[in-house]
């Protein structure tokens, strides 16, 4: 028999931006106008969850999306909710990518533990940045959190939270503008929903 819940934890991802294909981490673009949409169309779903809390990446993109949602629950910015630092590989597709880096992209596709995006950060310091991450998450009160962030990120969280090796982020495809749910319990953690437009 299951114990009782902790907490659910909303995890959602930014609306579009106008670099989309584009490999796009540190650079802090805004929403695009369609974003804006999907963020909108989001929000009355929201407004009906009673969340205690909101966590929130620092890049515009999140922030913009946060602001939109006109939520009344208090929150912060949290550095570690940030997306990589994808380096030289900023704002290039991948077809580009391959090209320019092969070796590069061999490394980072068998998740050498290693790899380091080529004038970005490393997959160790972005790991234990989400890591970090997840312990906030667990100690913030209340028994319904908000975390607005970023694909990749929350690829990652999902792997930390439903202790999967970090090389399976990729078996989870995150939707601008969805959310994904967890169920905390003391125990572990339960996905309960995946790339929803509506909680």
């Amino acid at each position: 028999m299951r114990d009782e819940r902790l907490k659910t934890i909303y995890l959602l991802r930014h609306g579009d931006i106008d670099g989309r294909g584009r490999y796009i981490g540190s650079t802090d673009l805004p929403l695009s106008d369609r974003g804006r949409r999907q963020v909108l169309a989001l929000a009355p779903s929201l407004a009906h969850t009673p969340i205690n809390a909101v966590l929130c990446s620092p890049m515009r993109r999140c922030r913009e999306t946060w602001e939109s949602l006109s939520l009344p629950a208090p929150g912060k910015l949290c550095a570690d909710l940030r997306e990589a630092d994808f380096g030289r590989w900023e704002g290039l597709r991948f077809a580009e990518i391959a090209a320019a880096d092969s070796g590069l992209v061999d490394r980072w596709a068998t998740a050498d533990p290693s790899f380091a995006f080529p004038g970005g950060e490393s997959l160790i310091d972005f790991r234990q940045r989400v890591t970090a991450a997840w312990e906030m998450m667990r100690g913030v009160d209340g028994d319904c959190l908000l975390v607005i962030s970023h694909g990749g990120v929350i690829r990652h969280l999902l792997c930390l939270a439903l202790d999967l090796p970090w090389e399976k982020h990729l078996l989870f495809e995150i939707g601008l503008a969805s959310c994904t749910t967890l169920a905390l319990y003391s125990a572990g953690a339960v996905l309960t929903g995946l790339n929803h437009r509506g909680v």
